[in-house]
């Protein structure tokens, strides 16, 4: 895969600008990198924290895609990153359903997947990728403290932003063709052990909290969670947040 990079200094969001870009025709492999988001989002509508010093990106991809893969984009990003974490800094990454990224349990990284349809065809996703780097937890909101960590806080030290973002890319890279060649269940299979299952696992959906045990992911990469009367209930990660104790 082939990547151009666009450099910003601080823009709303880069999944917006990326969005822009791609409506406008761009081809794949448009990586957008801001030093600062002022209005960084998450799933369901969350805002994200984004100052100066962390890694903010959006990567446009044009998936050819059948819909069960596609939806396992979200889960592939995040295991990209997980992948780069372990590599360069040997920090155990692990991953939270379906699109976070820990190490001991705190949350360092988090990807964003908005996607454009016409039908049921993809005209496009862009993946946006938030990873806390090179500030301290003084910089993040004072709600997320105790559940969100940062490079610096787990090293020590400031890390190379170009070369975490290459590392990604890189990963990222090889994730996607791994997908588009069919071979996305090795990848859930691989995200499942990051994912630490089976588990005791609460979801939130549909104004309601089900509790159980988590067994799995299901090949569109929905989580399949055990609940106490023995049934097994699949949870796509558009509708259903996990719930935390």
């Amino acid at each position: 895969m082939r990547w151009h990079i666009i450099r910003l200094s601080e823009v709303g969001s880069t999944n917006d600008i990326a969005r822009e870009l791609a409506e406008a025709g761009h081809p794949e492999g448009i990586v957008v990198v801001a030093r600062r988001q002022m209005r960084g989002r998450g799933r369901l509508g969350r805002g994200w924290a984004s100052p100066e010093g962390g890694l903010w990106f959006s990567v446009l991809l044009r998936p050819r895609l059948a819909p069960a893969d596609l939806s396992k984009l979200p889960i592939v990003a995040s295991l990209a990153v997980a992948r780069a974490l372990r590599r360069l800094y040997g920090l155990p990454a692990e991953l939270e359903w379906p699109n976070d990224v820990l190490v001991r349990g705190r949350k360092v990284c988090g990807v964003l997947v908005e996607s454009a349809f016409s039908g049921r065809e993809a005209l496009f996703s862009v993946v946006g990728i938030g990873v806390n780097a090179n500030f301290g937890l003084e910089a993040l909101p004072g709600e997320l403290r105790g559940r969100a960590t940062t490079l610096r806080e787990l090293l020590g030290h400031d890390v190379d932003l170009e070369e975490l973002l290459n590392a990604i890319l890189s990963e990222l890279g090889a994730c996607y063709l791994a997908l588009k060649e069919g071979k996305g269940s090795e990848l859930l299979r691989e995200a499942e052990r990051l994912m630490g299952f089976p588990r005791p696992l609460s979801v939130a959906c549909g104004g309601r909290v089900f509790s159980g045990t988590a067994l799995g992911l299901a090949e569109d990469g929905s989580l399949l969670l055990r609940l106490p009367d023995g049934a097994v209930r699949a949870f796509s990660w558009a509708e259903a947040t996990i719930k935390k104790p």
